[in-house]
């Protein structure tokens, strides 16, 4: 028969594992990739394309979803990321966020 103390400790470490992996924020932004904007396409009709992003993040870990809302700050944080990098300063959504990956078109605003 197991130990109720031993139970209770792992309970314990699963419940504290899964609550930790799923807080994680593994994406960084780069410098002043927050100033790039999220617009709609009717708002960037006199902007320059620069071209189009595809962010991709993990959406669960291991059997355990993550949030959809970390996930969509993460894909739009990675696609803020390729804008800055590209010159960029605004994005426009082109596709939902779906299994963890989302496109953006990025423009020179």
């Amino acid at each position: 028969m197991s130990d109720p103390k031993a139970v209770l400790c792992r309970i314990s470490f699963l419940v504290c594992s899964v609550t930790l992996t799923t807080a994680c924020t593994w994406v960084e932004p780069l410098e002043n990739a927050e100033s790039v904007a999220l617009r709609g396409l009717d708002e960037v009709e006199n902007c320059d394309r620069m071209g189009t992003t595809t962010s991709s993040v993990r959406d669960q870990v291991g059997w355990i979803s993550r949030g959809s809302e970390r996930v969509e700050s993460e894909l739009l944080t990675l696609a803020q990321n390729s804008a800055i990098n590209m010159g960029g300063n605004t994005l426009v959504a082109t596709s939902e966020a779906e299994g963890g990956s989302q496109e953006f078109a990025i423009y020179s605003c």
